[in-house]
This record gives structure tokens, sequence and C-alpha cells, in this order.
């Protein structure tokens, strides 16, 4: 009994003597868990700025009409003319990083804009002899067209490839914008022959001024590349066209002219534009979530 008691006691010893040289064996640390996989997908906002190389299409004419001396067309005259000035605004957009390296994303952004075009054609008389009589070298007519792009905005799809840290990407949609129409008809009549009451020709000065919301599309595409943090920086084209409109004008008739002009007399200016833009822009977005 008493070899078994003592046996019992040694192993206890034994063990509480593990016990305590394991106590004081250094733990090893756990490994820290692995950095989240950084990702484009979610909620973006952002301001961009740039310059806009726009083309405004014109088609134009001048046209009288009277009970005498009928129908006749005195201008007609079509041309280009760029629309060109800087832009400056903001967008909102969201992507889905859905399989690495591919991202799709919708975005909406609205600019201010400051695209301003000038041109002004001119035409000799287009009526005959018979028309004007003995005066048919003296009159010329003019019609002055200020055009300007005030605002436009775009609701687009987008989708890419990330390479490294840029994504690279097309991108297409609607687009809308404020165009804003200015036009001044002039006559002019040789001073020699047509004197006092008589001048500026049969036609006075007149206008018109016009402002719209066109609606068109947009394509183009552009590298967007992370900086730090949630902040990205992009460079961006945009095609936009924002589609055709028809404006017409009065013009006034010169009573001193007489009842062969003013008896059921009507004259105006109608003209045909297309806008299309062109805009290269730069901006910076952050990721809110």
């Amino acid at each position: 009994m008493k070899h078994l008691f003592l046996s019992s006691l040694g192993a206890v010893t034994l063990l509480a003597a593990s016990s305590a040289f394991a106590a004081d064996l250094p733990v090893k640390a756990k490994a820290p868990p692995p950095p989240p996989v950084a990702t484009w997908t979610g909620l973006y906002v952002g301001v961009n700025g740039g310059y806009g190389f726009g083309s405004s299409k014109l088609n134009q004419l001048f046209d009288f009409s009277s009970t005498i001396l009928g129908a006749n067309n005195l201008l007609n005259s079509s041309g280009r003319s760029a629309l060109t000035g800087g832009l400056f605004g903001g967008q909102i957009g969201y992507n889905w990083q859905f399989a690495s390296p591919w991202l799709v994303g919708l975005e909406a952004d609205w600019q201010w804009a400051s695209q301003k075009s000038n041109s002004t054609n001119c035409t000799p008389p287009a009526a005959t002899v018979a028309f004007f009589g003995a005066g048919a070298n003296g009159f010329g007519y003019c019609v002055a067209t200020e055009q300007k792009i005030t605002n436009f905005g775009t609701a687009r799809a987008r989708g890419g490839a990330i390479v490294n840290d840029s994504l690279w990407y097309v991108t297409g949609g609607a687009a809308w914008g404020t165009v804003k129409d200015t036009y001044v008809a002039q006559g002019s009549a040789n001073p020699t022959i047509f004197r006092g009451a008589l001048q500026p020709g049969p036609f006075l000065a007149g206008g018109g001024t016009f402002s719209h919301t066109r609606t068109g599309w947009t394509v183009g595409g552009g590298v967007e590349t992370k900086l730090f943090r949630g902040w990205t920086a992009k460079l961006e084209y945009l095609h936009v066209d924002l589609g055709g409109r028809t404006e017409t004008f009065a013009v006034p008739i010169n009573a001193a002219f007489g009842a062969a002009f003013n008896t059921g007399g009507s004259a105006g200016v109608t003209t045909r534009t297309k806008v299309t833009d062109n805009v290269i822009r730069v901006g910076l977005n952050y990721k809110i979530f």
C-alpha cells in the first residue's frame, strides 16, 4: 500500500511539473486576417470639368409672299458653325464588379456649359427684275445667328475591364440639353435708289429668341484610375447628339413700299438646326460605400 501511495504521489508531482513548464512556454500568436479585397462595387459621387467642341448644322430660308407679288424666296442658305466653350458639372453612379476583371455600372451627370457660336448668312437679291423693277440690284438680306448650349446632362450605362488599378470602359445612353437660339434678320437697300422712308428696303429688322430642351443620345469611353482610399480620377470622351429643331419668326414689312408688298403680305425666316457635341473632360470620384 505504501509503495502504491508513493507511486501515485510521484505521478501527480510529475504531472504538475509538466503543466507548470507548459505554462511558461511562449504562446504562438494567431496570424492576422487577410486584408479585404479592394473592389470597385459601390455608390460614388464626383465632379468634372472640360471643354466642348460642338457643331451646329444650319439651313435657313427667308421667304416673302403677298397677294400681288406672290411667293418669293429671298434667302436660302446652309452651313455649319462651331459651338465651343468650357463646361463644369458633377456625376453620381454605381458600379458592380461582378467577376474580375469585368465591371458594369450606371452613371448620370449634369453639366453647366458656355458653348457658343455666331454666324451670318447673306445673299444678293434672289428675285427677278420683274419683281423689284429698276431697284432689283439694290436689295440685300442677311440673317445673323447666335447659338448657345447652356447646359446638358446624360444618363448612361458603362462597362469595361479592370487592368491593375485602372478601369477602361465604354459608355452610352440618353442625353438632353438646353440650346438657346437668337436670330436677327436685316434688309438693306441702295441709298442712291431708295431714300428716306424706303430705307432699309421692303423689310425692316426682325428677329426671335428661342430656348428649348432638346433630347438625344450619347456614346463614348474613358479610363478611371484609383488614387487613394475611395478616390479615383478619370479622363472621358463623349459624343452627344441633341437632334434637330425648326424655328420660325416673322419679319416686318416696310409700309412705305405700298400695297404691292403690304396687301396680304407676310415675311419670315425659318431655320432648321441640328446640334452635336464632342466633350473631353476630367473628373474626380469618391466611393461612398
